[in-house]
């Protein structure tokens, strides 16, 4: 039997080197990839902390925008190409209340779908202007215009919109009050001279028809026709001493009152009067007071700011007594301000309503809509709030009829 080969110790030795080299390369491999590997390490640790410094830096700037656009008093939004709303600044927010409770992430198509800003979104118009009318957290009627432009990317492609609101409700009221306030004047420097020039003969027209009908018998028609002068005479001095009280206005002397308790005189007042003409055939006209003042005074000329009431209210009771309502309604609430120091006072009725052609012309010295009214009652009211500093509107009101706003501050 052979006996087993064995290896020759050159071809062992030669095995050992090969394994020692390999082991080497192997050695000296690792050492190059943990070096490369820390090499890639320091680099992704630099990378990180770059990119940590992108952010914060991103972060810090995403601060700073989002402070500039709630200290802008303008309402701003933007949208993406699908009308989806991604901004919305503290401004847009509250004028926007009501209509838009969570505008982020909001369909702006469903909150407006008749706005200019979806055809800048299509690519129609470059820019659009335009109003929108809201109503504020006191059912104040909002006028806020706004300008849309469109959002695109480096390419040109439209990728969202941008538009900016501004509320110029007060502007529009101001620049209102001031053309009136100019035709006012010019009415009231003609209507004064006038009512002095009237005024001294129909005193001798009274005096005469008065003499008249003293010596009359009763049952004379004669004296009928004297009384009847007398009382025509009457009603025109009646006019002619309003006349004058609108166009010689006197400063407010406020003083601390409850408007409240003043609104709740003037409805007693009326109350009253409504009571001694009642009519059997005619329902009676309920008036009720909303009170949501509470406690308080507010600095008012008080006798000013009656005279104030009792014309809107009178004026709406002819109202609803004219429109032939079966439950004819004249409800007063006075409330508080939300942002200033003052009283809000409205008159509603569920009469005709005044259309809105007519509501600007209705604080017009002489315009009226009724058979009989020396259309002074109105103007004088609008006088005694401009004199107040205060503001006066129309506007529809929810019983059916027409709603005057009061707005006196202190």
């Amino acid at each position: 039997m052979a006996e087993p080969a064995h290896p020759n110790m050159s071809d062992i030795e030669a095995a050992l080197r090969l394994f020692d080299e390999t082991t080497g390369a192997l050695s000296a491999r690792i050492l190059r990839l943990e070096e490369v590997l820390l090499l890639k390490q320091e680099e992704l640790v630099a990378a990180n902390s770059q990119l940590s410094d992108k952010l914060r830096e991103l972060d810090r700037i995403t601060a700073w925008l989002n402070l500039v656009m709630g200290a802008v008093s303008s309402g701003v939004i933007s949208v993406d190409s699908m009308a989806r709303i991604t901004t919305c600044n503290a401004a847009a927010g509250r004028l926007l209340r009501g209509i838009l409770e969570e505008p982020v992430g909001a369909d702006y198509r469903a909150a407006f779908p008749d706005s200019p800003l979806l055809r800048v979104l299509a690519g129609a118009e470059a820019v659009a202007g335009y109003e929108r009318i809201v109503r504020s957290n006191e059912g104040e009627r909002r006028i806020l215009a706004a300008k849309s432009t469109a959002l695109r990317a480096a390419d040109g492609a439209i990728i969202g919109a941008v538009e900016v609101i501004e509320d110029v409700t007060e502007m529009r009221q101001l620049r209102e009050s001031v053309e009136r306030a100019d035709r006012l004047k010019q009415l009231g420097e003609m209507a004064a001279g006038v009512a002095h020039e009237i005024r001294n003969p129909l005193n001798g027209i009274e005096g005469f028809a008065s003499l008249l009908m003293r010596d009359l018998e009763a049952g004379d028609r004669r004296h009928r026709y004297a009384a009847a002068i007398v009382e025509g005479v009457r009603m025109l001095n009646h006019t002619v001493t309003a006349l004058l009280a609108f166009t010689s206005p006197k400063a407010p002397q406020r003083q601390s009152a409850n408007p409240a308790a003043l609104a709740r005189t003037c409805l007693e007042l009326v109350d009253a009067e409504l009571s001694l003409r009642s009519d059997e055939d005619s329902p009676r006209v309920s008036l009720s007071l909303v009170d949501l003042w509470g406690q308080g005074e507010l600095a008012v000329d008080a006798g000013q700011l009656r005279q104030a009431l009792l014309n809107l209210v009178q004026n709406a009771v002819q109202a609803v007594q004219a429109g032939g309502a079966e439950d004819p309604q004249v409800r007063l609430t006075v409330s508080r301000h939300s942002e200033i120091q003052a009283v809000v006072i409205t008159v509603e009725d569920n009469g005709a309503g005044i259309p809105p052609g007519e509501r600007q012309r209705i604080f017009t010295p002489f315009y009226t809509t009724k058979d009989h009214g020396t259309g002074l009652g109105l103007a004088i009211v609008h006088s005694i709030v401009s004199l107040h500093g205060g503001t006066l509107s129309v506007e529809d009101s929810e019983l059916g009829g027409a709603n005057v706003r009061m707005i006196i501050p202190s």
